[in-house]
Order: structure tokens, then C-alpha cells, then sequence
């Protein structure tokens, strides 16, 4: 019972950081962003010289959309980072508890790990 509690906090434990690595490569990301820049110049380009502030609006509310839309996508990659920001409450509980719970079940006893979760030496 105890090796299968450990096995299923290590399978976890992978599924987390998994989930806390971005999954869109930063060169697909640049791809885009390239991407957007060389749409926005080229509609600058064809616009009418003259009686041109309609297209001029509509060009400056598409780039800001868009450029808005890689942003959010980017933030919400990156979960503990950015404007968009995952605090780690559910683990940082967990750490409470199991601080507890060790405390109340050894008392004159030490942690085993620092507050960075290194391994005190002996």
C-alpha cells in the first residue's frame, strides 16, 4: 500500500510539471508574432493615401486584437508566470498539513527537508 501511495505522488507529482511547462514553442510563438507583423506593415502599405481614417481605425483595432490574442495565448501557457498568475495554494495546504501532521506525530523531532525542500544533512 505504502509503494503504491509513493508511485501514484510520483505519477503526480510528473503531471504536474508537466502541466506547469509550456506547451508552445517559443519558435512557433516568434513565427506568429513575425507573422502578424509582416500582415499589419502589408495592409499599412495598400491602404489609400487619402480619406484613409476608417481603414486607419480598423487596422489599429485588428493589430491590438491580435496582438492581445498572442499575449493571452503566451500567458496562459506559462501559468506561474505572467500577468495571468496561478498561485500554488493547493500545494502549499498540502505542505501545511504534512508539516502538521509530522510535528503532532514526532515532536522532538526536526523536519527533514529546509523551507527550500532540500535534505538536511545528518
Amino acid at each position: 500500500m505504502l509503494v503504491a501511495a509513493d508511485n501514484k505522488r510520483s505519477d503526480e507529482r510528473e503531471e504536474r510539471l508537466t502541466q506547469a511547462t509550456a506547451s508552445i514553442p517559443s519558435a512557433i510563438l516568434w513565427f506568429l508574432m513575425a507573422t502578424l507583423t509582416i500582415t499589419v506593415i502589408g495592409l499599412g502599405i495598400c491602404l489609400p493615401r487619402r480619406n484613409n481614417r476608417g481603414q486607419v481605425v480598423t487596422l489599429v483595432v485588428i493589430t491590438a486584437l491580435l496582438t492581445t490574442t498572442l499575449c493571452i495565448i503566451r500567458d496562459v501557457d506559462r501559468p506561474f508566470g505572467g500577468i495571468i498568475q496561478v498561485e500554488p495554494t493547493a500545494i502549499s495546504e498540502a505542505e501545511r498539513q504534512a508539516t502538521r501532521d509530522f510535528t503532532a506525530n514526532h515532536p522532538a523531532a526536526e523536519l527533514p527537508c529546509d523551507d527550500r525542500g532540500n535534505r538536511r544533512t545528518v
